[in-house]
């Protein structure tokens, strides 16, 4: 399978679960219970045949009272439904009961030998192989023991049966073989159901996870979200999403790259951590925005979702990519809409408002001066009349550019409404005679730099340029935070720059608080 056509699901093993196990010694009480019924029924015959020599040898009625006690205390476990406590009490039981016997009637010679076996076989079946091993070590034992008793004469004197006793004894082991055996026999086919059902069930289990993990890999290829997978930096798998947002010509080349050449830069050491947080587990948002890079180098904004997953049997990270650059730039446009002029993209009325109270809040909290300027352009009006809004645009346009050369970045330089502009200086000087001499030089800086002649052209049919001279008239206000109040400010601004109006325009007045 190719990588990039490998599946995002990893089976589960099918171990058994509590009721399999249940069903499974449920299916077992047939065969217990002739076991039992054996186990009960068999010393009773043996004992009715026995009885005319049990009075010169008493000792042979040991092994079938404890074959009876046997099987009654197996039928007692069975009906308080500790079926695996029957099992292997019957088991131990009737390996003592069977070396009891041997003891007694001739050891290696005795006839009840053949049942060993049989017991083997049928603890493997029914417990488990290491159950059966165990009985297996024991049995070599005790044949070993047997045999080195009988060298050294250790067991007891044999009591010589009559053929009536002995066809008894060999009728009775043979029995009881064949119970075993036909025990056996049923449970060998028992638990070869039991597989067939398993192997039945688990190939049933395998199509219907073969099927959902073609449903979910039918759902990754078709979704329209870009998904990736990768482990420790390196792709393992694309979707066609993904192939076509980051621009790749097929998914083998977009796989040949690393996470890292698909990540902005400035946003890289973040998603790197993410990355790492993904894979401790650790608790983060599950959503993120980032910028990542096309293979043409191109910017785009995404929504990154990441989740830790096992693929091709290995850890990995999956992450599902949602293009949101057309609302980033929706964004932006609405917020330039909001807080700023369309003609000349200075700061509108909204922001100016808002930084001006950044502003006062920081003098107030450093103890600096600043300064608010309020720019009135002289002779706007009569470029308007004569030569249309057209080029009263282009002169507001060049106006707004030449302002924000002549302040500072940390500086606002705002459009009030028609020609009047806003320049804010923040933190000036703690003195403020020293401030106002910095505000008077900014200002006569602006006035000098608005002053010098516009050279205009907008129109697409003009055949030249159209040269204005423009000058500015600017009232100075010099404040600190917490002496005063932004439409204080705004009113003392204006108030100086009609004063520098009514002094002849193009020059630069200094507002003056009254005397108290």
């Amino acid at each position: 399978m190719k990588k990039n056509d490998a599946t995002l699901i990893e089976p589960s093993s099918a171990a058994p679960n509590a009721s399999d196990l249940l069903q499974a010694q449920q299916s077992l009480l047939p065969l217990l219970r002739y076991l039992v019924a054996a186990l009960l029924l068999t010393p009773i015959l043996i004992v009715l045949a026995l009885r005319p020599v049990l009075t010169h040898a008493p000792v042979n009625i040991l092994g079938p009272s404890a074959i009876f006690v046997l099987g009654l205390t197996t039928w007692y476990l069975i009906s308080v439904h500790k079926i695996n406590a029957a099992i292997e009490l019957g088991m131990v039981g009737i390996w003592l009961a069977v070396t009891g016997i041997a003891i007694f009637t001739g050891a290696l010679q005795s006839p009840v030998m053949v049942v060993y076996p049989v017991m083997i076989l049928l603890t493997g079946w029914l417990v488990n192989v290491r159950y059966a091993k165990l009985m297996t070590g024991l049995t070599v034992v005790t044949t070993l023991v047997l045999w080195l008793a009988e060298q050294r004469q250790w067991l007891p004197v044999q009591f010589a049966p009559s053929a009536a006793v002995y066809a008894v004894n060999q009728t009775s082991v043979v029995v009881l073989s064949e119970v075993l055996i036909v025990f056996v026999v049923r449970v060998f086919k028992l638990r070869l159901k039991q597989l067939y059902e398993t192997r039945a069930r688990l190939k049933m289990q395998a199509l219907a996870l073969k099927q959902s993990e073609d449903r979910y890999r039918a759902m990754i290829e078709w979704s329209p979200e870009a998904i990736l997978v990768h482990r420790q930096g390196t792709l393992v798998y694309a979707n066609p999403a993904a192939v076509k947002l980051f621009g790749a010509p097929d998914a083998a080349t977009l796989l040949a790259k690393k996470t890292s050449d698909l990540i902005h830069p400035d946003d890289r050491a973040a998603q790197i951590e993410r990355m790492k947080s993904i894979i401790r587990q650790e608790n983060i948002a599950p959503f993120t925005e980032a910028r990542f890079l096309t293979l043409d180098g191109a910017v785009i904004d995404v929504q990154v979702q990441g989740t830790a997953i096992d693929f091709d049997r290995e850890p990995a990270i999956h992450v599902s990519i949602h293009d949101i650059t057309e609302r980033k730039k929706l964004e932006h446009e609405i917020r330039q809409l909001a807080f700023y002029d369309a003609l000349t993209q200075l700061p509108n009325r909204r922001l100016l408002d808002d930084r001006l109270k950044q502003v006062l809040s920081a003098s107030k909290r450093h103890g600096s001066y600043s300064a608010l300027m309020f720019l009135d352009l002289d002779n706007f009006k009569p470029l308007n009349d004569s030569h249309g809004h057209v080029f009263g645009d282009a002169l507001l346009i060049e106006v707004a550019a030449r302002l924000k050369q002549c302040v500072r970045e940390t500086d606002t330089v705002a459009r009030f409404g028609g020609d009047e502009f806003i320049v804010l200086i923040p933190e000036l000087s703690l003195l403020q005679t020293e401030s106002t001499k910095q505000a008077m030089d900014i200002a006569e800086k602006i006035r000098n730099t608005l002053s010098a002649p516009y050279s205009l052209n907008r129109q697409p049919l003009a055949i030249a340029d159209l040269t204005h001279q423009c000058t500015v008239s600017v009232g100075v206000v010099v404040f600190m935070g917490d002496r005063t109040r932004a439409q204080d400010l705004l009113a003392w601004a204006d108030a100086a720059m009609y004063q520098a109006k009514a002094e002849g325009r193009n020059r630069v007045h200094l507002f003056q608080e009254p005397a108290a």
